[in-house]
């Protein structure tokens, strides 16, 4: 395979947990509505995505470093598939939940194996320029997916949104077995033990720094996904298909911030581009906290904040993937894993505490991101690690 193809198929095999992801995100009110909860329970259904999603990269990513990557990115994607069927055959509250656990666990193979691809292939700034490719492919998904889902729930209600993740899943699972062909050789694979793997990784001090900086600021991004229909709904009068055209209006900044990683990556040091994407993400941060002291809700304030939030990320990203993973050219499935799955996981278990906050609004959401902002600074502290000029 070509390295563009390598880009495309990577792309299309996350397209489904992205889309599973946010969906669903104009429908929130009404979905509540007719399996009668609260709006707020609603946020359990992405972290009843987002932990298994995290937790079975763990899995995953040694097993794709022993038996190689295809075996098992098309298990994954099967047993995405059985999740969706759940959701459909029952449609309840319950199974709505269960289905999203099965999803997670289905497409984390996707998840632990997008981090582990492109160092198959690449490394050195070459890594971090296809990585940025993927980062900005990835962003598709996501950036058509509310759109997809307000329609889909405003014309056909929000149990099709779920007959269209069952249709991509099946499609997504046929082009692979077509079209993927295994990128790591048997002579790179290696049988060493799940935990002793996971040590050897670990045991890197610059690999933990980008896993932390990695952590905090997905936590922001999922928690501004999970949130931003429910806060946005309780206070206007907008329906679900202007909601999610507001939603996906900072998602093309994600995919200006990756860019620029793809762009930059020979000429600036890493250390460079993790300062900027800081600085995106703490004034994105404080955009969305300053703009609703004004004791109403600001689209405008969220929106704009949210839109520099995502630049900053979708500019970290993909500098701190590659940073990650360049050590580890026998283990690199193992440290997307760590990767992914301790990101997620984090992303999931963070919105489980935030459900029992007893008030969600632009305020509390505009100083959560602002710590998890804060956090990523504090993980680019350290002096002793700093970069060569260019490169990784």
């Amino acid at each position: 395979m070509s390295g563009l193809t390598l880009v495309l198929l990577t792309v299309l095999m996350v397209a489904a947990g992205q889309m599973t992801q946010t969906l669903y995100v104009p429908a929130m009110a009404e979905m509540a509505a007719d399996m009668r909860v609260s709006a707020s329970r609603l946020s359990l259904v992405m972290a009843c995505y987002l932990i298994p999603y995290g937790l079975f990269q763990f899995i995953y990513g040694p097993l794709s470093d022993r038996f190689g990557r295809r075996p098992v990115l098309l298990s994954g994607l099967l047993v995405y598939v059985l999740g969706s069927a759940v959701i459909l055959y029952w449609a309840t509250f319950p199974a709505v939940l269960i289905g999203s656990l099965i999803q997670g666990a289905g497409t984390a193979a996707a998840g632990s194996l997008c981090r582990s691809l492109m160092r198959d292939r690449f490394d050195g700034p070459d890594l971090v320029r296809y990585n940025g490719y993927v980062s900005m492919g990835i962003m598709l998904a996501p950036l058509l997916a509310p759109l997809i889902g307000g329609y889909l729930n405003q014309y056909f209600g929000w149990q099709s949104m779920y007959w269209f993740l069952l249709a991509v899943g099946l499609v997504i699972t046929l082009i692979m077995v077509a079209f993927f062909r295994e990128t790591l050789p048997p002579e790179r694979r290696h049988m060493q033990p799940i935990l002793p793997a996971y040590k050897y990784v670990l045991h890197n001090p610059s690999f933990r720094r980008q896993l932390g900086m990695l952590i905090a600021a997905f936590a922001g991004v999922i928690l501004y996904e999970a949130v931003f229909s429910v806060v946005v709904s309780r206070q206007s009068e907008l329906t679900s298909a202007e909601i999610s055209i507001l939603f996906i209006l900072p998602l093309p900044l994600y995919f200006a911030g990756a860019m620029v990683a793809s762009w930059k990556a020979a000429s600036w040091s890493v250390r460079q581009l993790q300062w900027l994407s800081a600085m995106g993400l703490l004034i994105g941060a404080a955009v969305v906290l300053l703009s609703g002291f004004n004791g109403q809700i600001s689209v405008a304030g969220l929106v704009l904040g949210g839109g520099l939030y995502f630049a900053g990320a979708g500019l970290l990203f993909p500098v701190a993937t590659s940073k990650a993973v360049s050590p580890f050219p026998y283990h690199s499935g193992t440290a997307g894993a760590l990767l992914g799955g301790c990101s997620n996981l984090g992303g999931g278990v963070f919105l489980l505490v935030q459900g029992g906050l007893p008030e969600m609004n632009q305020i509390v959401l505009g100083g959560l991101l602002l710590a998890f902002a804060g956090l990523v600074v504090w993980f680019l502290m350290p002096q002793e690690q700093a970069l060569p000029a260019t490169g990784l």
